[in-house]
């Protein structure tokens, strides 16, 4: 339960607000979000908003980088709850991939406010060279993990260079799932089946790195 007035904390106020703008994102669009129409949908005075962000564009990056860091988040305890810390890089891959599939409404939420927030960061130079940034690491972990499966001459470990086509293949087919469970399209449990079949397939073809 969320503490409320004084007893409230910085970082409890700090995320009612940016859960707030969640909320608009996610119901009205990014574009409709204000410092008033947050304050108002979190309950709280413009001035408390603006105390924590000064501007819309500190409210909207703010919020922009709470998204990513929750995804984060859900990967990193992912792995830590099912005790994959300490696994090959097969199955921490699968954890990673998989988990881009929402599976409760929480999820579908974050993953269409994400989705939102993209689609708005393409006219904001500064906020699209994050989302860009945010891909390229995602995909370089993912060709990291593929190289790391797909150990060839000996058992030396792939150049992870080698292996981003196959990890962008990835990544797109779990984004584009992902997409699809969010509209009900499909349901996660086939999603992820989806995902983890091709993830097999692709494992378990010649360790031949991209061209």
């Amino acid at each position: 339960m969320t503490v409320r007035g004084l007893g409230a904390t910085h970082d409890e106020r700090r995320w009612e607000i940016l859960d707030a703008v969640f909320t608009v994102v996610d119901t009205e669009g990014a574009q409709q979000v204000t410092i008033r129409r947050v304050a108002a949908v979190a309950g709280v005075s413009v001035g408390r908003v603006q105390h924590y962000f000064p501007t819309k564009d500190d409210l909207l990056t703010g919020a922009f980088t709470a998204v990513n860091e929750l995804g984060t988040e859900r990967v990193r305890r992912r792995t830590s709850e099912n005790g994959l810390e300490g696994e090959g890089p097969a199955s921490i891959l699968d954890a990673v991939l998989t988990e881009l599939i929402p599976e409760t409404a929480d999820d579908c939420r974050l993953v269409r406010v994400a989705q939102a927030f993209e689609t708005y960061a393409y006219t904001r130079s500064e906020l699209k060279d994050r989302v860009v940034r945010g891909y390229d690491e995602l995909v370089s972990l993912l060709a990291q993990l593929i190289g790391g499966c797909l150990d060839t001459h000996g058992g030396k470990q792939a150049d992870a260079a080698r292996f981003r086509s196959r990890a962008y293949e990835l990544l797109g087919l779990a984004t584009g799932l992902a997409a699809l469970v969010v509209v009900d399209a499909l349901a996660p449990r086939a999603a992820r089946d989806i995902l983890t079949h091709r993830l097999t397939e692709l494992l378990d073809t010649s360790p031949e790195a991209d061209g």
